[in-house]
């Protein structure tokens, strides 16, 4: 499946595909719904068959993340966490099948970290209880299965650009989809709110965060002198609707953790990739020219949010905008910071083991009347994991992340470590893990990006010889 984006028109056929799936969000939900697991199966086979050839395994589960959105808001009558496990389930298949033999040791040890907080469940759960559990577990458990599979695995430059355009696809039906389903002329933007409406009728700091992936995902291809695209034109114009569709949703937290993973990588890249810096300073108006395509986007959308989406970025309330009048000290975690509090509260009364698996919603409904799920994955590991989730913190997004970045050699693996890593970390600050995104990202950060080999080199070779390091 993956094999058809090494030929335009495989990748054009591909694109069209995904564009029709898009329009059947509007007309037919239900056969959007039956694409999810029909995809899944095909890739599925395809590892199985391809005895995980290329690495393809990892770039079915940047697929399946990107994907994930497309079903939930088609209303699909599967699990909320399906995207979590088929990933889960397909990067297994592909350590299986492919025989590698590097173990990723810390990874290992973070999955070990989660084992106790299973043991800790209170009573009899029920249907909903169950739900909560794995709504919890399956997110860090798509990071560590994600880790075990990227974890120093090498890549090919040229393979990995290649192969990488895979994940992108989701995009186009997403595109299409929220222009059938939320038309830009039938929205109205009255207040200062997250608009569901404009997200398509989901959850607009979800659908905002995969819309960020999207755009970075772009934005990485672009700053490094390649087009995600067959055509430089439809990357523009791609560009164009998935930072449109991104903005209006005035959800902040997928447009900022763009912004912030897109900055890492050029930081990096300009400062350890000499041909990157002279190739900057060489390109100067385009880089201008850049900045003003997206501070043109920024001012379309504010005029049709009739400036709204200008004060929610500066923070402001409806009530102030309507009133005139400052709220004064206000906090621009919207109202996360309250649950923030409780987590520590619940950590300082458990620090230890913590409460378990899912049982830090219930805990916080009794003890302060908090009922709603964690926004952060940090304070939930640590309300539900204690000193476990302190080490896991510690190990998965500290010491590993630091140690990895230090020793990359190539620029290229530096930059989208980076990129990756940085998206990932503050998806889990404002999102915690509802999505399989930030997990899988985050284990994908770890991949070993090197450079091609040249015509005489045998690739089959290098791939073993580099596999066991």
């Amino acid at each position: 499946m993956i094999d058809l984006i090494k030929s335009k028109s495989g990748f054009i056929t591909l694109i069209v595909i995904h564009l029709l799936i898009g329009v059947m969000l509007k007309f037919s939900r239900g056969m959007v719904a039956m694409a999810f697991p029909v995809f899944f199966l095909l890739m599925f086979i395809d590892v199985i068959y391809r005895l995980d050839r290329g690495n393809r395994a990892g770039f079915y589960a940047l697929y399946i993340m990107g994907f994930e959105m497309i079903y939930r808001m088609a209303g699909a009558p599967y699990s909320w966490e399906l995207g979590k496990y088929l990933s889960i389930i397909i990067l297994i298949t592909g350590l299986i099948i492919s025989k590698r033999k590097f173990i990723a040791w810390p990874f290992i040890l973070m999955l070990v970290l989660l084992i106790p907080a299973f043991f800790l469940v209170e009573g009899n759960p029920d249907k909903s209880m169950r739900s909560m559990i794995l709504f919890n577990a399956s997110g860090p458990l798509s990071l560590v299965f994600a880790g075990l599979y990227f974890y120093k695995r090498p890549f090919f430059e040229e393979d990995f650009f290649s192969q990488l355009r895979f994940a992108v696809l989701p995009a186009f039906t997403m595109v299409a989809g929220l222009t059938l389903v939320a038309n830009i002329s039938s929205l109205e933007f009255t207040s200062m709110q997250s608009s569901a409406q404009a997200a398509g009728g989901f959850g607009p700091n979800q659908v905002s965060t995969v819309l960020g992936w999207f755009i970075l995902l772009v934005m990485l291809y672009k700053v490094n002198g390649k087009n995600i695209t067959p055509y430089n034109w439809l990357d523009w114009v791609s560009l164009f609707y998935l930072v449109l569709r991104a903005l209006i949703t005035f959800s902040r937290g997928g447009v900022f953790g763009s912004v912030l993973a897109l900055l890492g990588a050029i930081v990096v890249l300009y400062y350890s990739y000499n041909s990157f810096r002279e190739k900057v300073r060489k390109a100067i108006p385009y880089v201008i020219m850049g900045i003003v395509f997206f501070v043109g986007v920024f001012l379309y959308a504010n005029k049709l949010t009739n400036n709204y989406l200008l004060y929610r970025y500066q923070g402001k309330s409806t009530v102030e905008v309507v009133s005139g009048r400052s709220m004064g000290d206000k906090s621009l975690l919207s109202g996360r910071d309250e649950l923030l509090q409780a987590e520590i509260d619940i950590f300082l009364d458990n620090p230890i083991l913590g409460v378990g698996f899912g049982m830090g919603e219930s805990y916080r409904s009794r003890q302060f009347g908090q009922a709603a799920a964690s926004h952060t994955e940090y304070t939930r590991l640590l309300s539900e994991h204690g000193l476990f989730g302190i080490l896991f913190i510690l190990v998965g997004m500290i010491i590993l992340p630091f140690l990895y970045f230090y020793h990359a050699k190539h620029p290229v693996n530096k930059c989208f470590f980076i990129a990756f890593f940085l998206l990932s970390i503050f998806t889990m600050f404002h999102g915690a893990m509802r999505l399989a995104l930030p997990g899988v990202l985050m284990g994908a950060a770890f991949m070993r990006i090197i450079a091609s080999p040249k015509e005489d080199d045998s690739s089959d070779s290098q791939i073993n010889d580099l596999a066991i390091d």
